[in-house]
């Protein structure tokens, strides 16, 4: 009798744990940050800025003034602005106005009439945002010891 009532408390501790992860305020760079480095996130997050790195997270938003040289990482993206790298998500949506130079790694891929491409795209259905992805790596491209060809084919995008 009290493991029923007991169950049911920590499923909805469970359940609400979860909807507050989702409905968690997104994180929002201005469009006058100049960031050097990686962004992780467990949630959303809204750029604006300017980006030499790597990112992670849940829902990823380039926005107009937007510049991401690096890799993205998320199971949702969304371009408007300018990226020049490598994209892995479940699902992209490339706007009128975005720019993109690079690859897409995809499951799902909505290019709208007057998105820039430049690369390659690529289906799969083995796109993994797991934190433990051993494919996705925040190597520092002067570690001159490393002879990962993922890692090196990495460099010569971002470069």
């Amino acid at each position: 009798m009290f493991q029923k009532n007991n169950s049911r408390a920590t499923g909805s501790t469970a359940a609400s744990k979860s909807a507050s992860k989702k409905e968690s305020s997104p994180s929002v760079i201005a469009k006058d940050i100049h960031m050097l480095g990686n962004v992780v996130s467990e949630g959303t997050v809204d750029f604006d800025g300017k980006l030499d790195g790597n990112v992670r997270c849940d829902t990823f938003v380039v926005r107009n003034n937007a510049f991401i040289k690096g890799e993205i990482l998320a199971n949702s993206v969304s371009v408007y602005g300018k990226v020049k790298g490598l994209i892995r998500a479940k699902m992209v949506h490339l706007h009128a106005s975005c720019h993109v130079e690079g690859i897409i790694m995809h499951e799902s891929l909505i290019i709208e009439d007057g998105a820039y491409l430049d690369g390659k795209c690529k289906r799969t259905d083995k796109v993994s945002t797991d934190e433990d992805s051993s494919d996705f790596t925040f190597e520092d491209s002067s570690s001159s010891g490393s002879k990962d060809p993922k890692i090196l084919e990495n460099i010569r995008l971002i470069r």
